[in-house]
């Protein structure tokens, strides 16, 4: 498969995977990445707190003249505590939270302390995400994307804008991302919406990330034939659901399915639950979403128990193994 360079699907997905990379290093990886050098470039860059639990960025095309708000997903090292705050967000559990002024809508409790989180981030100089925006060309579009909990983030943070900025064009490319809330606030979305038709749910069909949290339990029979997750894998899958559907949290996704069909790879590890995890951890990366759109990859690399390695450092071309965790050198 191949991708134009102008292809909007791909360019939103180097976005807010270039997300992933080192903060001060950013406006060198859109100039690095296929898809956005001599036309990508920064013009707000959040400062991140410590730890860095919640990150994005906006970019300008000279091409276009469009802006992207890229949100970072899961920090990607979980030797480190801002892994551990994500994880929180990443949770559909606890106590939903209502979205003011739509009688029924609730977003889950970490989706709301993300988006809290999103909101108050600001660059050096103190300019923060929604000053950022209102800065922004008033009939200039805007589209808000992200990976993974950048993926569930994106939408509603995009409804936040859009609440804020009611004439300001706003889309969503969202990708691997979860349900942020119930049906009630996926209405919110649709039609006579400010945001109706704008958004698209980008996901793998292997990833299981993407089925969080309304159709957790169809993953049990990833993947086919092999490597299988087991009566272990399958248990905690069931109680999840269960949990859930016991909970009545509700969780419908938002915008339109756009769906990439997965590619299983060879199974290259003998234990098949270690096989498993590890075929979890590849269908999720970014990288695996770019050569599903026919896309070059990042330019930096995602690795277990890291956060991003230079493609030119000697483990930064490897596919993901077991390894202790590396430095950030990114």
């Amino acid at each position: 498969m191949t991708t134009a360079i102008g292809d909007p699907t791909a360019v939103a997905m180097t976005l807010a995977g270039i997300a992933y990379g080192d903060p001060a290093a950013i406006p060198r990886y859109l100039d690095e990445a296929a898809l956005t050098r001599d036309d990508w470039s920064v013009v707000w860059l959040a400062a991140p707190p410590d730890p860095p639990a919640n990150f994005a960025y906006l970019a300008r095309s000279a091409t276009t003249g469009a802006y992207a708000l890229a949100i970072r997903g899961t920090y990607p090292n979980p030797f480190a505590p801002a892994y551990w705050d994500d994880g929180d967000e990443d949770s559909p559990f606890g106590d939903m939270v209502d979205w003011p002024g739509a009688p029924g809508a609730r977003i889950g409790g970490g989706t709301a302390k993300g988006l809290g989180r999103l909101l108050a981030l600001a660059d050096a100089g103190g300019t923060t995400l929604e000053a950022a925006v209102a800065g922004l060309p008033p009939d200039a579009p805007l589209t808000v994307t992200g990976h993974s909990l950048g993926g569930t983030l994106a939408p509603v943070l995009a409804l936040r804008l859009t609440e804020t900025f009611p004439g300001r064009a706003i889309a969503v490319t969202s990708f691997a991302g979860m349900t942020p809330g119930n049906a009630a606030f996926a209405d919110l979305f649709g039609p006579g919406s400010h945001l109706d038709g704008r958004v698209r749910r980008v996901f793998n069909t292997l990833d299981t990330v993407a089925y969080g949290w309304d159709r957790v339990y169809e993953t049990h029979t990833f993947y086919n034939p092999a490597p299988k997750g087991g009566v272990l894998v399958s248990a905690m899958l069931l109680a999840s659901a269960a949990r859930l559907a016991l909970g009545g949290y509700g969780y419908t996704p938002v915008g339109t399915p756009v769906s990439l069909p997965g590619v299983l790879r060879p199974i290259a590890i003998s234990c098949e639950l270690i096989a498993y995890v590890f075929e979890n951890l590849h269908q999720h990366l970014p990288d695996t979403y770019l050569e599903l759109l026919g896309a070059p990859p990042l330019p930096f690399a995602i690795v277990y128990g890291s956060i991003v390695l230079p493609r030119k450092h000697p483990n930064g071309v490897e596919p993901i193994t077991a390894r202790p965790p590396t430095v950030y050198i990114g």
